[in-house]
């Protein structure tokens, strides 16, 4: 019987290359919505010192592994002379830090691969399976590695909290299938590695705590004869256990307090059941986007799945649990579809069960790891069909038949890669895909505004199809506010600030944004409270001098004075502070001023827009 093309060296090097080759459209890509708040807008990278405590409310809070991993690109393209800027024309921003992403990737398919091979030699595995071990982790690895659904996690820089956390949630599970077959004193060290492991996984993002449990489920189907032995088991592997449960709720406790803020939980309007039907609907989607990925997208809305949509979901995933639950009381012969299953829904537990994740609903990232179990259904599935259905067919065609289907994913990941490629057609690609998504449609006109004023009737366009899409004016609204002011439009672009900001009073952009409108139409007496408001909250050295100068605009002389000492108790170390109040409190006194003072903080404010 013909048995499925053997790993050689040439394989594994041949598929690094078609890897690389797939993500490289989007090497110089910009970057992608969270990465400017991760990247551009987090100080704590700049410096090593500040790396390990990233800012609260951020994409990288609470998750210091992989500030850190960004602050050593930080210092790379510093050292390479890279503009770093907010917003700079430097092609090559980005690329060190997907190239970062794409070493994660193929690291952790290594990883992938030496846990498949093990799995598969497992002694609940028939004989002739097991001499297929390599042949199938090789296949699994191979589809998993240029798969386009992997390609979120890959080009949106900042989703490296996935890639990272995959990678050490692997490493945990392939340092405990070591320690098993280890003597005494190396068995410990692989026992070291795997808890390290798993602490820097749930410092990478949360969907690594449930990695010891991953551990104690692969012993008890390919190892132990039964749960009781889970208390007892050989090697110190009790011990191993305990030790690594603690490890991981310890770091997970001690990093949830890096101020994750409102971006998980159930305080946030979404009942649990409703946001588990969701996902039924998104698991499943996923899978069809595994079989068929014609329709992938960066951006899904924030709206729940209602009515009978999510049906077919439930049902299937109703079914594969089902199916799982069986597996789990049929081991000696249906461990590994048991541990399969039970990891595939472990993975995606954190993320896609109960606790509601308002921010983004549904994301492709998600089955990133997961996908391994899906692979190693598939691949599995195919095999036993040829043994079944074509057991004549030779070696030569299954290898054209693999390479076949690796080289349609690699392209389809090149085009998904190249949709990266600019911000607008990304952001076309996700409204041609979700066309009910307001934040799409916001996202496109931003692109469109930033591109120039030859762009601003269509980024008008793509904000009131935002806007007709949001009743609460979130999306859309303060974007086109921007057009119509540089339109000069005030009044209308004064409207649409003062509605947005009702349905978000916490809003500091917006507030200022409308601040800056004002000014604008000459009513500073309606901006200085906005201006007030958001130096209170964020008493930073740009909105204070903002304030003060708009104050001695008005002669609020006294008001000014405060401001500006107020300024320099804060910022000891900038010392013009004091001397640039002083200047402009003695400009303020001249005769002819206040019209000068008006326009420096109308250029002041603008400068942060």
């Amino acid at each position: 019987m013909p048995s499925l093309p053997r790993v050689r060296l040439l394989i594994p090097l041949a598929l690094a290359a078609a890897t690389t080759l797939a993500y490289l459209p989007a090497l110089s890509a910009p970057f992608v919505m969270d990465d400017t708040l991760a990247i551009s807008a987090n100080p704590s990278i700049q410096h090593p010192a500040t790396a390990f405590t990233p800012p609260p409310n951020l994409p990288v809070s609470g998750r210091p592994v992989v500030n850190v991993s960004l602050a050593v690109n930080y210092a790379i393209n510093a050292a390479l002379g890279v503009d770093q800027r907010n917003d700079p024309n430097g092609v090559h921003k980005a690329a060190g830090y997907r190239l970062l992403n794409l070493l994660f990737h193929l690291v952790t398919a290594a990883l992938l691969f030496g846990i498949l091979r093990r799995a598969i030699r497992e002694r609940s595995v028939p004989d002739d399976w097991k001499v297929l071990a390599d042949s199938i982790a090789g296949m699994v690895c191979a589809l998993w590695l240029l798969h386009p659904i992997q390609s979120e996690a890959i080009n949106y820089v900042v989703q490296r909290t996935e890639a990272l956390a995959s990678l050490f949630y692997a490493l945990t599970l392939y340092c405990s299938l070591r320690a098993w077959d280890a003597r005494d004193k190396t068995r410990l060290r692989w026992y070291a590695a795997a808890v390290a492991a798993c602490v820097l996984g749930v410092g990478s993002k949360e969907i690594a705590i449930t990695a010891p449990v991953a551990v104690i489920l692969y012993d008890r189907a390919f190892r132990l004869d039964s749960w009781s032995e889970v208390a007892t088991a050989p090697k110190g592997r009790s011990r191993f256990y305990l030790v690594l449960t603690i490890a991981c709720v310890a770091a997970f406790a001690l990093f949830s307090f890096g101020g994750r803020g409102s971006s998980a939980g159930f305080g946030h309007g979404i009942a649990w059941y409703d946001y588990l039907y969701t996902q039924c609907w998104a698991i499943v989607h996923y899978l069809l986007l595994v079989v068929w990925p014609g329709s992938l997208t960066i951006d899904y809305s924030q709206q729940l799945i209602t009515g009978t949509r999510g049906i077919p979901g439930a049902i299937v995933m109703a079914l594969f649990g089902g199916a799982v639950i069986f597996a789990w009381r049929r081991l000696a012969t249906l461990g590994w579809f048991a541990f399969a299953g039970a990891w595939f829904f472990l993975l995606l537990a954190p993320s896609s069960s109960i606790v509601p994740i308002p921010g983004e609903i549904v994301a492709e990232r998600r089955i990133y790891l997961a996908l391994v179990s899906v692979l190693v259904l598939m691949v599995v599935g195919a095999e036993w069909s040829r043994r079944t259905l074509v057991p004549a067919m030779s070696q030569r065609q299954l290898w054209f038949g693999f390479g076949g289907i690796a080289a349609a994913l690699a392209l389809t990941t090149a085009a998904r890669s190249h949709t990266y490629s600019t911000t607008e057609l990304l952001w076309r690609d996700a409204v041609h895909k979700v066309p009910d998504n307001p934040r799409a449609w916001s996202n496109l006109g931003n692109a469109l505004y930033h591109e120039g004023p030859q762009h601003y009737a269509e980024a008008e366009a793509a904000f009131r199809q935002a806007m007709a899409r949001d009743s609460s004016c979130h999306f859309g609204c303060a974007h086109l506010a921007s057009v119509l002011a540089a339109e000069g439009h005030y009044a209308e672009a004064e409207s649409l600030l003062v509605r947005t900001l009702a349905h978000d009073t916490t809003n500091a952009p917006v507030e200022r944004a409308l601040a800056l409108v004002q000014m604008k139409m000459g009513n500073f007496t309606d901006a200085i409270p906005h201006l007030r408001s958001v130096a209170t909250r964020f008493p930073t050295e740009q909105h204070l001098m903002i304030l003060g100068v708009a104050e001695l605009s008005v002669q609020h002389q006294q008001a000014a004075i405060t401001i500006f000492a107020t300024a320099s108790q804060m910022y000891p170390q900038n010392t013009e502070i004091a001397r640039i109040g002083s200047t402009l409190y003695n400009a303020s006194r001249t005769a002819g001023a206040l019209p000068h003072l008006k326009e420096l903080a109308i250029s002041l404010t603008e400068d942060l827009q």
